[in-house]
């Protein structure tokens, strides 16, 4: 899930796993429908890029591809929440969470004019658990002690949507071989850390995490309407050396 913009690709620089390479209409269809998204994504330079081909898996999926599209968190102002107000009234999401949702919805107008159907997936900033359980499933990456999928160079500070849809694509992400050993060992950095007592070696309380990030004694006000919450469990995690910030809690 990481982008290499360094040279210009070509259709035959690209190694197909053998089970994508049956000579017949309907797999020759696949690589061309797979490569047309895959050369969207690297003409936008979108850094995390990836498809999960849900043929291969046995939970009985609906959809037949799964297309993930997300950004490294360079800048905790990602994650300041902002209020928008539209025609549904107000409502609350986070720069990251915009950025990504363009995306989604630029990907998901391409195979929807191509005749398949999408359904987006925007992940809560809080750890979600059915997110992680498919964010495993690319082998890109693992989920920590804190509850967050972690991938290399970026480590948790990234936030991942995804676009569910009937479109038969070819899974993976041929440029980088798989990575998902699970770099946390011994580090309780995050579990000493989080002020809301939310996470414990046992697991993530999600009510604890909320009651602490929606008390405004917590908050930091950066604009009118723009509000920066806890975000411990992201800055302290040491993995990842291209996105490094500080805490919004100063008391950490």
């Amino acid at each position: 899930m990481r982008a290499q913009w360094s040279k210009r690709r070509k259709k035959e620089d690209l190694i197909i796993p053998d089970l994508y390479l049956e000579k017949n209409e309907e797999m020759q269809n696949r690589r061309d429908l797979t490569f047309l998204i895959q050369e969207a994504a690297f003409a936008e330079k979108i850094p995390f890029f990836h498809i999960l081909d849900c043929d291969l898996l046995a939970d009985g999926k609906k959809a037949r591809s799964i297309i993930f599209l997300g950004i490294p968190l360079y800048e905790p102002l990602l994650l300041m929440e902002q209020s928008i107000y539209g025609t549904d009234g107000e409502s609350k999401c986070t720069m990251a969470q915009k950025k990504v949702e363009s995306y989604l919805r630029n990907f998901s107008d391409k195979l929807e004019i191509l005749g398949y159907n999408t359904v987006i997936k925007l992940p809560d900033i809080l750890p979600d658990d059915e997110a992680n359980r498919l964010f495993e499933m690319t082998k890109t990456g693992f989920v920590g002690k804190n509850h967050r999928f972690i991938v290399e160079d970026y480590g948790c500070r990234n936030y991942i949507g995804y676009i569910l849809s009937d479109a038969p694509l070819m899974g993976g992400d041929y440029r980088y071989p798989e990575y998902d050993e699970n770099l946390c060992g011994g580090c309780t950095l995050c579990l000493d850390q989080c002020p809301g007592g939310a996470l414990k070696e046992n697991g993530f309380t999600k009510e604890r995490c909320e009651n602490y990030r929606e008390n405004s004694k917590n908050q930091v006000e950066i604009a009118a309407k723009s509000i920066r919450k806890c975000d411990v469990c992201y800055a302290c995690c040491p993995i990842g050396t291209k996105t490094r910030w500080q805490s919004a809690d100063s008391s950490v």
